[in-house]
């Protein structure tokens, strides 16, 4: 859910269904944008879900082009 004052996601496709080149500086607000939507539900759903959110953040560390982690 977003606040009411943001706006809305800026898209990744044309209207042919071409990539849109982004600058880096949006494609790390893309990605600190993800992490805080995941960060919000991470203390939610039960035991199966939470199992899922771990791996899905282990698997998104593991793939990574920088050295640094996404997550903690």
């Amino acid at each position: 859910m977003q606040p009411p004052n943001a706006s809305p996601p800026r898209r990744s496709v044309d209207e042919h269904g071409r990539a849109i080149p982004m600058t880096e500086d949006e494609v790390r607000q893309r990605a600190e944008e993800a992490i805080r939507a995941l960060d919000a539900v991470d203390g939610e759903g039960d035991e199966e879900q939470r199992q899922t959110l771990d791996l899905l953040m282990k698997l998104i560390d593991e793939d990574r082009m920088s050295y640094r982690r996404r997550f903690p």
